[in-house]
């Protein structure tokens, strides 16, 4: 019987979301205790399961668009386009928080056909293919999320769109925070092209301090300045909520990071809710915030070593 398996992990933005879509860089870490992990095996007839749907293609469809189009692109690519089989996925990493969910549903399920026909695949390969679930999934993607779910360290995404992993040295310890409330990243993507369409000079101009604070924040996490790098971390956060992303409930939990001793917060990923992330230097710290952010409502939170 054939099988194939592939995982990816969760993400949180450090820098520069929703300005990356328009050509700026980004930082982006790995979240490596939360994972989706897909496996293909050989079936009579197609049987999709995750934690929230079991059905056939015909059906995933309707559901689960961006997933539909990445399976038929898959079997087209492997040239078996009438292929039957199961696909299993499972996943802990939560949907709609901005945390990489589908950019890590996209790349597991790629890696889980090429390991299922053994095929030998570059990470470009996997980038292109997911890239179609992702771009159908949030409308307008820059690519960042699918390199950071690939990533086993912190990446910089460049005007390139190429991932760098950063080799670092550091103390840095970051808590993602689940705010309890759905992110909205299509949502967010098209209200801030709205609004550049709008007023180009302004929103472009907020891209632009975008990304020299994380052209800026390279500099300051290789050189483990990471009072300066939480600083620019919460520059960033003033200019998401000049973009219109943010929502009082995120700008609550934030407050209550830096009440608490972040060096730096803000919100991860599309926003219009979702999650915080927040920087400190040591896990003692670390874990006095992630306790102060439960105590304030957050249902769900994780700690990171840089």
């Amino acid at each position: 019987m054939n099988f194939g398996f592939g995982q990816a992990h969760a993400k949180a933005h450090l820098l520069g979301e929703h300005s990356v879509v328009y050509g700026y860089p980004a930082i982006i870490a790995p979240l490596l205790s939360l994972s989706t992990k897909a496996e293909v095996i050989d079936s009579d007839k197609t049987l999709i399961e995750t934690d929230n749907f079991s059905g056939t293609m015909f059906q995933l469809n309707y559901r689960f668009s961006g997933i539909y189009s990445l399976l038929t692109e898959l079997l087209n690519f492997f040239e078996e386009p009438d292929l039957t089989f199961k696909l299993h996925i499972k996943s802990n990493i939560p949907s709609k928080k901005g945390l990489g969910s589908s950019a890590a549903y996209a790349v597991a399920i790629v890696k889980a056909f090429c390991d299922y026909f053994d095929y030998d695949y570059s990470d470009e390969e996997v980038f292109k293919i997911a890239q179609i679930s992702e771009n159908k999934n949030h409308g307008r993607s820059s690519g960042g999320d699918t390199y950071a779910v690939m990533a086993e360290g912190p990446i910089f995404f460049d005007t390139n769109k190429d991932a760098t992993i950063l080799k670092l040295d550091t103390k840095a310890y970051i808590v993602v925070a689940d705010s309890g409330t759905a992110g909205l990243t299509s949502q967010a993507v098209q209200l801030v092209a709205d609004n550049y369409e709008k007023d180009p000079e302004t929103f472009g101009n907020y891209f632009k301090q975008m990304g020299a604070i994380a052209e800026k924040g390279r500099e300051e996490i290789i050189a483990d300045d990471l009072k300066d790098f939480g600083r620019l971390m919460t520059e960033n956060q003033n200019l998401l909520a000049k973009l219109g992303v943010s929502t009082p409930y995120l700008e609550r939990l934030i407050k209550i990071a830096l009440n608490n001793g972040a060096l730096g917060a803000k919100l991860t990923g599309g926003g219009l809710g979702g999650s915080i992330v927040a920087l400190t230097d040591t896990e003692a710290k670390a874990a006095e915030i992630k306790k102060a952010l439960n105590k304030a409502g957050a249902p769900e939170s994780w700690i990171s070593k840089i």
